[in-house]
């Protein structure tokens, strides 16, 4: 307090009226980061839903694309290509999109890990898919769907299908990890958003009295000495008022106070 009085009433009014704007300040601070962070990881869980899809969409496409070329060895009708063309022109895309996810992705050790699991289904959806065109060729020269060449390229191609759906499924298992990770900071910035009200409520409550208190025990008390010792002085009771120290607008009125006092 010693050091409280010796500040001038200019600063001291400063000082009472900023004190409740830091706990303000801070908290608009806290509160800015925190929704520039979760709109961040939002934007990250949007991505992770998009790469879910993709990777089912990639699978579908591969098993359609089976399941149309057995049709065709089975019936020998064309129509039971449409599956395998429509994967042909698609294929592409998705392995496109998918790798534009993948980079997008902002860990860089998960974003190393999906790129090589990235890479495996980009080597298996090519070996499955140069194996039905083989079939497909193999049929339309002339062979039969039951010749022994034909049976070893099916149980190879299962061998492949089951590799890229065990692919798909860790890759769509480690992007639900990442999922539920980010999940966990969006609850834990909640969590913190609402902790950081709270201190701030209370820092502003205690910052606010703090500022009173301290205007009360400078200011006030101040003009409570001035008008005691002029009250006195009017009803003839003998006081003593210090002589002013202070070189603010306070300290001005106490000393012209202290020279009529003493006349």
């Amino acid at each position: 307090m010693r050091a409280w009085e010796r500040i001038p009433i200019r600063v001291q009014g400063r000082i009472t009226v900023a004190l409740p704007l830091v706990a303000v300040v801070i908290s608009a601070a806290l509160a800015l980061n925190g929704n520039l962070t979760r709109a961040a990881i939002e934007t990250d869980i949007q991505r992770k839903f998009e790469m879910t899809a993709a990777l089912g969409n990639l699978s579908s496409l591969m098993v359609n694309a089976e399941t149309g070329m057995r049709g065709f060895l089975l019936t020998g009708q064309p129509e039971f290509l449409e599956p395998f063309g429509q994967a042909t022109q698609q294929l592409p895309g998705a392995l496109a999109g998918l790798s534009a996810l993948t980079d997008d992705e902002p860990g860089e050790r998960p974003r190393e890990e999906m790129s090589g699991r990235l890479r495996e289904l980009e080597t298996l959806t090519g070996q499955q898919m140069a194996d039905l065109s083989f079939q497909q060729q193999f049929v339309a020269r002339g062979g039969s769907p039951n010749d022994p060449e034909i049976r070893r390229h099916l149980e190879y191609g299962k061998g492949l299908m089951d590799r890229i759906r065990a692919e798909v499924g860790d890759f769509q298992a480690q992007e639900r990890a990442l999922l539920d990770d980010r999940i966990d900071e969006i609850n834990a910035i909640r969590v913190r958003d609402y902790v950081s009200v709270a201190l701030a409520l209370v820092a502003a409550l205690a910052t606010r009295f703090l500022a009173w208190f301290l205007f009360r025990r400078g200011i006030l008390r101040r003009v409570d000495r001035l008008t005691t010792c002029l009250r006195d002085r009017r009803e003839g009771t003998p006081s003593a008022l210090v002589a002013p120290t202070k070189r603010d607008q306070m300290g001005q009125l106490e000393r012209e106070v202290h020279e009529v006092l003493r006349t």
